[in-house]
């Protein structure tokens, strides 16, 4: 099959995610973008500037994206928002290997000074939408958001080994517990 001429950015940037996805951001490479998109590595880097600039170019992309999935979430503050909060980390945690890989690949973005500033922006994106729904409790605002984040994180991390339910089952009944807990009313048909 002979090479395209040309490919969009976005085609490009959808061949770096699919790269991104199989091989982490240690392993992601230029060579195998270009595979992937049938164009030259020099194509790419020429438009990119560097491997590294298509990495951020597309971490960027990803937490505009974020963003905007974050921004349309009809919610209502209180339990039901904060649900609905869970449900969206639940369909982006997926599978527990794409869970896994995603850490991994966190935990590469943190090397990156640039990559780093991106994944605080996806974070301060979150901190805000919980805060946004996040009812009175008996701790400060910020503190109730740190606690329910922690509540997230660790739920995940703990459904990581644990084989009996899905994502989303599985943070929801944690989060109902954290609810419950922390004494804001749960409507039990929101289960």
């Amino acid at each position: 099959m002979a090479r395209p001429l040309s490919a969009t950015d976005d085609q490009i940037l959808e061949a770096a995610q699919e790269v991104l996805l199989r091989r982490g951001l240690d392993g992601f490479s230029v060579s195998e973008v270009a595979r992937e998109v049938g164009l030259s590595r020099t194509a790419i880097t020429l438009r990119f500037k560097s491997g590294d600039e298509l990495k951020r170019t597309l971490v960027r992309r990803r937490v505009a994206q974020y963003e905007a999935q974050v921004m349309a979430l009809d919610v209502e503050q209180g339990s039901a928002g904060l649900l609905a909060i869970v449900d969206m980390i639940a369909e982006k945690a997926g599978s527990r290997d794409k869970f896994s890989s995603f850490m991994l690949r966190y935990t590469s973005n943190i090397k990156d000074p640039i990559l780093l500033e991106l994944e605080q922006r996806r974070g301060q994106i979150l901190r805000t939408a919980i805060a946004k729904v996040m009812p009175e409790t008996a701790i400060d605002k910020s503190a109730a958001v740190d606690a329910f984040m922690a509540n997230i994180t660790g739920s995940l991390l703990n459904w990581q080994p644990s084989h009996d339910m899905d994502a989303r089952q599985f943070l929801r009944e944690r989060t109902f517990n954290w609810l419950r807990l922390v004494g804001i009313p749960v409507d039990e048909a929101q289960g």
